[in-house]
């Protein structure tokens, strides 16, 4: 029994770290090419276009690159939308004084500290311009200058306040942290009061926001809640997510209630966003509206007019944060790769690049080529009922029959037995 229960966990152990089936590019409708063109880079990228978006299904599980010989090359999707995220550490602060013209902490962070960028320096007082150094160490001893002349201030008129109390520099595992603020000679008679004092690692991830132009119908005049209106028809071209939508008109002031929704199935329509257009000059000639993420291949925008003349709008352009699809040169080849997409029923891949690739990157933009069908796509057969509806009346008629002769059976037997 023992020898048995070996066999079957080395047989397990053999079988998890065997290669995986590779799987069959002919469930995949369509692919696009991508050259390798510019410098040699560790990190390409490229970002989904309007047809991958509106093929895909959601999440954009279904992407998959492989390269000129064939292989598959690991890659991870971001969305990316702007971040900003603050992790905070717990300082031990010692060694605190204050001279003549500055006060000055050391702060330790432990024995392995996490990597941090940012330190909040509270003084006391109002109307001060002050400036304040921060330094890193190993051990305690030996010192690097991580920023110098940082700006901290703090000025307070007519119940409001405007303050700068965080102190930004390269990220840094220094153990030992040694913040100096000097005295503003303008308002401190002395060293100024140096009160709490935050560490934290801050992510500031900016965003990338990619643009679609809807192909905007005429205007149509109709009634909104019995107010004279206009109906605006836009055609995305496929469907795709946004977040915001921009409306080009050069009209001057005005105010005009409206509506915008998603008519994708024009028996229900969705609401996206609903308010008030408001402008008080032309300039610049653009309105952005932000809302939740939707995703829609029909949108139709609505403005009440009331007595005022309708609105003259030149384009309307529906933004989105960018799918980013980023990849390792070394996995990639010389090229052309080809990006397949376009199969409903693939799972997500989850390669292990995820776990290693940082939060922030430099990479060499790729431009996708023109939407190919895949030769080797075989769609999987339609159910036997689809294929053969006939044969469902068919059944359904059988059925019936022997449910009538099952009936008509049951009605005689009684007959039967009182004529006996």
């Amino acid at each position: 029994m023992r020898r048995f229960f070996v066999c079957a966990v080395c047989c397990a152990a053999l079988w998890a770290q065997a290669p995986r089936t590779p799987e069959l590019l002919s469930g995949w409708q369509y692919f696009k090419e991508i050259k390798i063109t510019g410098t040699p880079t560790v990190l390409y990228d490229f970002v989904l276009d309007r047809q991958m978006l509106d093929q895909t299904s959601a999440g954009h599980p279904d992407v998959r690159l492989y390269d000129a010989a064939g292989k598959e090359i690991p890659y991870v999707l971001r969305v990316r939308r702007a971040v900003e995220t603050q992790e905070p550490l717990e300082p031990r602060e010692f060694n605190k004084a204050s001279a003549e013209g500055y006060a000055q902490a050391s702060y330790d962070l432990g024995e392995s500290p996490q990597e941090h960028n940012e330190v909040e320096i509270q003084t006391a007082g109002n109307n001060f311009r002050r400036l304040a150094d921060v330094e890193g160490s190993p051990d305690g001893a030996h010192w690097s200058t991580l920023v110098t002349g940082a700006i901290l201030f703090r000025f307070a008129a007519n119940g409001r306040t405007a303050e700068q109390q965080s102190v930004s520099y390269p990220v840094s595992r220094f153990r030992y942290l040694r913040i100096r603020v000097n005295r503003d000679p303008q308002v401190d008679r002395a060293a100024p009061e140096l009160g709490t004092v935050r560490v934290r690692r801050s992510v500031h991830e900016q965003g990338e926001l990619v643009s679609f132009a809807g192909s905007l119908q005429g205007r149509e005049p109709d009634r909104d809640n019995g107010r004279p209106a206009s109906v605006w028809s836009v055609n995305l071209g496929g469907r795709i997510p946004f977040e915001r939508i921009v409306i080009a008109t050069f009209e001057g002031s005005f105010s005009r209630p409206f509506r915008l929704d998603a008519v994708d199935d024009p028996t229900s329509p969705e609401v996206i966003a609903s308010g008030e257009l408001t402008r008080r000059d032309m300039v610049p000639p653009e309105m952005a509206i932000q809302f939740p993420e939707h995703f829609a291949a029909h949108l139709k925008l609505t403005v009440t007019d009331d007595r005022n003349p309708p609105l003259a709008i030149n384009g309307i352009t529906v933004q989105s944060a960018a799918r980013q699809v980023i990849f390792e040169a070394a996995s990639a080849g010389p090229g052309p790769i080809r990006a397949y997409y376009g199969n409903p029923k693939a799972a997500a891949p989850h390669y292990d690049l995820a776990a290693r690739l940082p939060a922030e990157i430099e990479a060499s933009r790729l431009t996708l080529q023109e939407q190919q069908a895949n030769p080797v796509y075989s769609p999987e057969p339609r159910p036997f009922s689809e294929r053969s509806p006939w044969l469902v009346y068919v059944v359904l008629v059988a059925a019936a029959a022997i449910l009538a002769a099952i009936l008509l059976s049951l009605v005689r037997q009684p007959a039967s037995a009182d004529h006996a």
